[in-house]
């Protein structure tokens, strides 16, 4: 027979011998109307007396049982007395709940674990009319002052990695060393508590040798400082790992691209590019048509969020490039949403329409990769991808006196180049004609190593330049049959090779040819 149970069973027969003196007291006196009052009386005073019993019997079997299972199931702390159950007394059902939280109250001198006591309330209430509910606390102590003898605690504050402010309800896991893993709440204040935990390995080399921690929230994840490479611990008989995990609700930004004379979105290509502040500086960027782009990672991670300036530049066709700055996001932790928008001037400009096709069949050639670069502005290469109609769109400055430079590419086909002009408002088209790749070899031989040469196709858009090697000379590979015509430079003039007059060569199918130029 359990403690509980003697204990309970003992209480109960003295409210017995209690409930008999009453009843005689009450026959004694002689008044059937006072007889019927106390009688209901003694029935709830019975009631409560059996309440009461069962509290007080719960929090001494709190006190006799082992420290590290004074505790609820999935509680703080956790441990093996049922947080909510029922009890049957003599017919009569009560539900017996059970609170068990830390209690910090240091001794003068030692120092702060927030786990020097264990607060156990126990709360009896019955499922009647004629009783009311009763509660009995007590504190219960450790075998140790201050601490689970030979027992290591982690106590782990969680807060808001931006403005500091403690956060409640969220999941913080400790594992990886010698004790089961386990997993609690923190508090209103942010804080939780784990207790009772068996030091780690002694050996540095163990993979037990270090406790690890991890948090989660919903709506936060975990700031760089406070990964688990970083918030790991080794852990000594008694000792107390005081440590604080810093989360963060990640930022988006938002760049929207108007134009300014219109106020309607910009469909050009256009790139945007963020820049997040000192000292990490790292950029993301992308590219959109529709006037408007969200980002929600910088270099691959999650957007921190900042009181300093981010750096946000937006380039789009036919428009000035602009620059905006700002903190991102203004508002946080009530709003993560930062946009930026952007109003843009247009530029002077014109069109390339470039259509990639087969240079045997006319038809459109899908997904061809074209290039364009050049220009008297010295435009970077841009490469685009064409649509299934082989077709790409370019909007760039005026190429001036320096026309640009038009090189499309696709699998199964030999490279092909060409120059375009392009005027201020209006549109030039362009058709690449692409031959199917062969298997025949062209090689050119000069009169020195490292001089440039070409070699053009004669039908088609096959236009190719490379440098003869140490042996003076230059291969070209997988061509179409064909005649082609082969140039060496001159000369420059800029930068820009002047060609000699040039001379045809043909290539055959499956074979390599060998041609001297000039």
């Amino acid at each position: 027979m359990s403690v509980r149970r003697r204990n309970l069973q003992r209480g109960f027969s003295y409210i017995e011998i209690l409930v008999g003196i009453a009843v005689l007291a009450i026959v004694a006196g002689g008044l059937a109307q006072g007889l019927a009052l106390t009688s209901g009386a003694l029935g709830k005073s019975k009631v409560d007396g059996l309440a009461s019993n069962l509290a007080a019997a719960g929090v001494e079997e709190a006190h006799r049982m082992a420290y590290e299972d004074v505790g609820t199931p999935g509680g703080k702390p956790t441990g093996t007395i049922p947080a909510v159950e029922t009890r049957s007394v003599q017919g009569i059902d009560f539900r017996v709940a059970t609170e068990v939280d830390y209690v910090d109250d240091p001794a003068a001198g030692q120092p702060r674990t927030y786990v020097n006591y264990k607060r156990v309330s126990v709360t009896v209430t019955p499922q009647t009319n004629d009783g009311k509910a009763t509660t009995q606390t007590s504190l219960v102590a450790p075998p140790a002052i201050g601490s689970i003898a030979g027992k290591a605690a982690i106590i782990v504050n969680v807060v808001d990695a931006i403005t500091d402010e403690p956060l409640g309800d969220a999941s913080v896991t400790v594992d990886g060393s010698t004790s089961p893993t386990r997993t609690d709440t923190t508090d209103e204040d942010g804080l939780v508590v784990f207790a009772g935990l068996e030091p780690s390995a002694i050996d540095p080399g163990d993979p037990q040798y270090k406790y690890r921690l991890t948090v989660s929230l919903s709506g936060y994840v975990t700031h760089p400082d406070s990964v688990p490479d970083v918030a790991q611990q080794h852990l000594a008989a008694s000792q107390t790992w005081e440590t604080t995990l810093r989360v963060f609700r990640p930022a988006t930004i938002v760049a929207t691209l108007l134009d300014a004379a219109t106020a309607q979105p910009i469909t050009e290509p256009a790139t945007v590019t963020v820049t997040a502040p000192e000292p990490n500086s790292l950029s993301e960027s992308g590219t959109t048509q529709t006037g408007s782009i969200t980002f929600t990672t910088i270099d691959g991670d999650p957007i921190l969020p900042s009181t300093s300036d981010f750096t946000v530049l937006a380039e789009a066709e036919c428009y000035a490039p602009h620059t905006l700055t700002g903190p991102v996001p203004a508002g946080y932790p009530a709003s993560t949403t930062e946009t930026f928008s952007f109003s843009l001037t247009r530029i002077t400009s014109g069109f390339l329409e470039v259509t990639v096709v087969d240079n045997g069949t006319g038809q459109p050639i899908p997904a061809a990769q074209v290039q364009v670069s050049g220009g008297e502005g010295g435009l970077a290469p841009i490469v685009r991808t064409g649509d299934a109609n082989g077709f790409v769109r370019y909007c760039v400055e005026p190429s001036g006196s320096v026309r640009y430079v038009v090189s499309a590419a696709a699998p199964g086909y030999g490279a092909g180049t060409a120059l375009a002009d392009v005027v201020a408002n209006q549109t030039t088209t362009l058709e690449m004609r692409l031959s199917a790749s062969g298997n025949a070899t062209i090689r050119l031989r000069s009169p020195a190593s490292n001089q440039l040469v070409r070699l053009r196709a004669v039908s088609g858009t096959y236009d190719a330049s490379q440098r003869t090697n140490n042996r003076r000379r230059a291969d070209f590979t997988d061509l179409a049959a064909g005649d082609y015509i082969a140039y060496i430079a001159t000369g420059f003039d800029g930068g820009v090779p002047a060609w000699s007059a040039g001379r045809t060569v043909q290539a055959v199918a499956g074979q390599l040819r060998t041609y001297e130029v000039p």
